[in-house]
């Protein structure tokens, strides 16, 4: 009960930098700026990255949390 709360919390703060870096990027879109393109690989990649890693590690550590029990 317990590991599962955990993996939401986990996933939900994976999430939330996912969607941090959707909106990053989405804005740098519309905006016309020459900057706008740093924002989007830099800011929005650098984000969304986080989040798919995050994801993946929050994953994994359940797996193993569950296998020393």
């Amino acid at each position: 009960m317990l590991s599962e709360q955990l993996l939401e919390r986990r996933l939900q703060f994976a999430g939330s930098f996912l969607i941090g870096g959707l909106l990053i990027e989405a804005i740098s879109v519309v905006w016309t700026r020459p900057i706008a393109f740093v924002a989007f690989v830099g800011f929005g990649g650098l984000f969304f990255g986080t989040g798919i890693l995050l994801y993946l590690y929050s994953l994994v550590r359940i797996k193993a949390d569950a296998s020393k029990r």
